[in-house]
């Protein structure tokens, strides 16, 4: 098993560090869908933020801030997965990531500054906002993708048996 799989330690909740990157790509993935989506309806969504939304969008895309230890939504857990090395899970992510960029430049030749794409928590956005929350997502996913494989380099090998479980005790979480 790759470290990549390696569970963080018992109990706490936390993803290993190939988990991490899944949700990432899955959260790149529905900037994608929702962008595509109003690319080829050609509409700009309408502006309904409730005030939740809006206080998240000031907390995090305002300030920059995404509290931890705030769950996922069930769409962006990652589900059970087969377990890659770390260059194959790099590779998907840059291929996820070049793709969201190429559909956020399009959005912006086409949309100007008007919204692009709606998020489930923050409502519609425009692609300087998309973009804000992506580095404020991934920074703050960062410093459990670094404990992930500090704690993953601690443990000893496990057999490939075990990785097939792993898929399965998080999907059993959900």
């Amino acid at each position: 098993m790759e470290e990549a799989q390696i569970p963080p330690a018992p109990g706490l909740g936390r993803w290993c560090a190939q988990q991490v990157m899944e949700h990432l790509i899955l959260t790149y993935k529905l900037t994608t869908d929702s962008v595509r989506h109003q690319l080829k309806t050609g509409r700009v969504p309408r502006n309904r933020r409730n005030l939740l939304e809006f206080l998240l969008r000031v907390q995090t895309i305002g300030l920059g801030y995404m509290p931890e230890g705030v769950p996922s939504i069930r769409a962006f857990r990652p589900g059970g997965f087969t377990p890659e090395d770390g260059p194959a899970i790099a590779a998907r992510f840059l291929a996820v990531a070049e793709e969201m960029d190429g559909l956020l430049v399009a959005a912006r030749r086409k949309f100007g500054i008007q919204a692009c794409g709606e998020h489930p928590f923050f409502g519609v956005m425009r692609v300087d906002e998309w973009r804000r929350y992506h580095a404020v997502h991934a920074r703050h996913h960062a410093t459990q993708l670094r404990n992930a494989i500090r704690y993953a380099k601690t443990q000893k090998p496990v057999s490939e048996g075990t990785a097939t479980s792993i898929g399965t005790a998080a999907r059993a979480g959900d």
